[in-house]
């Protein structure tokens, strides 16, 4: 077995930590940093994402070591796997766990965004690592998360599940249809008092009372949803 704290594995989606379970929180960072600056070059500019194991992380030891890697290369990590859990990284600590339990199970993953009059369909849900781009289409049986912009047409629910929902880190089209709903998008004031809007902040689009709604993640909407 190898006594390298940290090996790096290459997997489908991204990339694999295999983590010293036995050293100091601090020694293992350390080798993170040491490992993503000697290989800097070979990976490039490039978003993954990461899985970890071997070794319980805490979900700030999960953010120290994703910094670790992304101030000593030019890798951008989208999507932590921590023990067959999966954590958007910018959504973090906003996201419900009922989220990331229920729809990666089946869910199509595009890496990168979808662009011009590019055309994505699923018969489960779609997971969009990048934007979807003005002009481009987005179609699912099931719920749609895009983790950049959503500039372009989108459809979840697909053709008339009406349950179903959009997340999108930043919503930029109005071009949005769930089920058999479409239409202007209304913002929900009343569920969203407590909650101080960001721009950036990213939304959840579902259908109430045969409208499309919008709130932000951090308001509880997709739990509201799921309950």
């Amino acid at each position: 077995m190898s006594n390298d704290p940290v090996v790096l594995k290459s997997n489908k989606y991204g990339l694999s930590l295999q983590l010293d379970a036995t050293i100091p929180f601090e020694d293992l960072v350390r080798a993170i940093c040491e490992k993503f600056a000697k290989s800097a070059d070979f990976f490039g500019e490039t978003e993954m994402i990461l899985e970890t194991f071997g070794r319980e992380l805490t979900t700030d030891e999960g953010l120290v070591i994703i910094q670790a890697i992304e101030l000593n290369s030019k890798i951008k990590v989208i999507l932590l796997n921590e023990n067959n859990e999966y954590k958007d990284t910018r959504m973090l600590g906003e996201i419900d766990r009922f989220y990331t339990d229920e729809i990666f199970e089946n869910a199509k993953i595009i890496r990168g965004s979808v662009s011009k009059s590019d055309q994505v369909t699923s018969d489960s849900s779609i997971i969009i690592l990048g934007d979807v781009k003005s002009k481009a289409s987005v179609r699912a049986k099931g719920n749609v998360i895009v983790l950049g912009r959503l500039e372009g047409s989108c459809h979840a629910g697909y053709p008339d599940n009406t349950g179903c929902y959009i997340v999108a880190g930043e919503l930029n089209s109005q071009n949005v249809q769930i089920g058999t709903v479409s239409g202007e998008i209304t913002y929900q004031e009343k569920w969203s008092l407590r909650v101080r809007r960001s721009k950036e902040e990213p939304v959840g689009i579902s259908v109430w009372n045969h409208e499309l709604l919008s709130e932000p993640l951090s308001s509880g909407l997709l739990k509201r949803i799921k309950n």
